[in-house]
């Protein structure tokens, strides 16, 4: 029995990460239906606003994108007025323009929506738990990833 009950959680657990990413495009492809944004932009803009200055070297430990990936929707980015790079060197320093800083409200909003919709079936109780349950497997997979990239 309990074989079966971690098989279930390691299941979930590698699953639903793909579902969360489909309902987050799901979202941003009705929000930016009559736009040039792409729904990846959504989340990075998310990121930078939530910390004006980033890096992309920090943003790859943030989001689920490769470095080649970021590094090309960056350019895409800056190309298209949302975002510039007060870098120095090979330090990126990334920052929304005005228009940038209009699609984080649209990006915050967005998230806010599915939160409110993916969530509404966990009690206050339930979303606390899960928040506790999250911070502790995430800190677990960072010190694995650390020992792994210790050899």
């Amino acid at each position: 029995m309990r074989e079966e009950r971690g098989d279930d959680a390691i299941r979930l657990v590698v699953g639903f990460p793909k579902k969360m990413n489909l309902c987050m495009r799901g979202y941003a492809d009705k929000y930016l239906r009559d736009t040039r944004i792409k729904p990846p932009y959504l989340i990075l803009i998310f990121h930078i606003g939530r910390r004006e200055g980033i890096s992309q070297k920090e943003l790859i430990d943030e989001v689920p994108f490769d470095k080649s990936y970021i590094s090309t929707m960056v350019r895409d980015m800056t190309e298209l007025g949302l975002v510039y790079n007060d870098s120095t060197g090979k330090v990126h320093s990334l920052h929304l323009t005005d228009q940038g800083r209009d699609i984080y409200a649209m990006s915050r909003m967005m998230f806010e929506l599915l939160d409110r919709n993916l969530f509404d079936v966990l009690t206050e109780e339930e979303k606390d738990t899960l928040g506790i349950i999250m911070r502790k497997l995430n800190d677990r997979a960072n010190q694995i990833m650390e020992d792994l990239s210790k050899g």
